[in-house]
């Protein structure tokens, strides 16, 4: 069993459909502004609402801000890589994460990433974190609008982007190159490392290129989530600029 909590998150899971929702519970007591709306969307998708004693959602989320709202799924669902790359129309834009480890910042990716029109993300199965309930709630609803995919190997897969004439480019806080000279118009996949450890030495070295955000302060580099940001919108910049067809 997983769950998602939170009104947003669980108001944009009812309405996405990609998931199996067993039953949505709202503590008893709660009237959020929106419950109405939930309730709707919960019966146009028919899943039943269920009141709860607030403790009982307190133990499911651990804890968390659930607002009185949860949902119960039956699991989280990944898009399959090599299926994702088929389906992308236009110019891609994608985003490969190489070992995110912290679920609040592959959550805030998430989020970033569907704002700016990103056709995928793109996760290793191994040392880095999945598709928990504390991204789905972090992304504030964004995990139901754009496909995350896992994949093995991430130097392979690199390569495999590169034999579909797409551009890999990774960043890094070393690089001579800042990440405002490349041409995001281009086809192009958008590498981010690890907290701490940046993207691997064999991942970097398959890379078209190393790109770097200049720094003007004390610290040398940025959290990756917002490191993605930056990125990704400068490549919404270029192409809104150019008018190229996400």
């Amino acid at each position: 069993m997983a769950i998602i909590y939170g009104l947003l998150p669980v108001l944009e899971a009812l309405r996405s459909g990609r998931r199996q929702i067993e039953k949505v519970l709202i503590a008893e007591g709660a009237q959020p502004s929106r419950l109405g709306e939930l309730t709707n969307a919960a019966h146009e998708a028919r899943v039943t609402i269920v009141r709860s004693k607030r403790t009982a959602l307190d133990r499911l989320a651990e804890g968390a801000n659930h607002q009185g709202i949860l949902a119960v799924i039956a699991a989280a669902k990944y898009a399959d890589a090599d299926d994702l790359l088929e389906t992308i129309s236009g110019v891609p834009l994608l985003v490969i994460l190489d070992g995110v480890e912290d679920p609040h910042n592959l959550g805030a990716i998430i989020r970033t990433a569907e704002a700016a029109g990103a056709n995928g993300i793109f996760i290793p199965e191994r040392h880095a974190v999945g598709l928990t309930d504390v991204v789905a709630k972090t992304s504030a609803g964004a995990i139901e609008h754009i496909p995350v995919a896992r994949i093995g190997n991430v130097t392979n897969f690199v390569e495999n982007l590169k034999s579909r004439n797409i551009w890999v480019v990774g960043v890094e806080a070393d690089a001579k190159k800042q990440y405002t000279d490349w041409d995001y118009t281009l086809p192009c996949a958008i590498v981010l490392g690890s907290e701490g450890k940046g993207i691997r030495r064999l991942v970097k070295e398959h890379c078209d290129e190393i790109v770097s955000i200049p720094m003007r302060g004390k610290v040398n580099s940025l959290n990756v989530s917002v490191a993605a940001g930056v990125m990704l919108f400068e490549a919404v910049k270029q192409r809104s600029a150019q008018k190229v067809a996400p």
